[in-house]
């Protein structure tokens, strides 16, 4: 063989090992998947006990096709019976314990047909908190939601950052 044929292949060969890995690739334009990329913050003064010292918290997600459900129920209906309290717009759900100071950064694949994510936290208390919040999700997107869970509740960090601006 040639050089020019010995050349030809192997560019050919890397340009098909190109074309393969970009179809593979999760930031494919022509994905098919709805993500959430999830980041929950803990601040220093998370959940404070009855001394006032930061406290882990229970934080559940839930995957909804409608909000209104989760938004309308009381805490201890989501909590305790979630499948039941949340039929027929519970898709998936998940449990997770964060502590004071700590960031946990989730990359969900969410299930087809949901169009929320429902975040709920175990405050001790539960009257002077805000325990839930909703994360509204673009389909066939990647939906980025920067979270903090601070001693007031779950806040946008984001939100709070513009508000601060203006």
């Amino acid at each position: 063989m040639s050089r020019c044929s010995t050349a030809f292949f192997k560019t050919l060969t890397a340009l098909i090992a190109l074309v393969l890995l970009a179809g593979c690739s999760s930031l494919s334009p022509y994905s098919k998947v709805t993500k959430v990329n999830l980041k929950l913050t803990g601040s220093d003064q998370l959940n404070p006990d009855l001394n006032g010292r930061p406290s882990p918290i229970v934080v559940r997600l839930f995957e909804l096709k409608h909000p209104v459900t989760f938004e309308n129920a009381d805490f201890f209906s989501l909590y305790e019976r979630a499948k039941e309290s949340l039929v027929p717009d519970l898709v998936a759900s998940e449990e997770l314990e964060l502590r004071p100071g700590e960031t946990v950064e989730l990359k969900l694949s969410v299930e087809e047909g949901s169009r929320y994510v429902g975040v709920l936290a175990a405050y001790r208390d539960l009257p002077e908190t805000k325990w839930r919040y909703t994360v509204q999700i673009t389909a066939l997107e990647v939906t980025v939601a920067d979270l903090t869970l601070d001693q007031a509740g779950i806040r946008n960090t984001h939100e709070t950052l513009a508000k601060a601006d203006d």
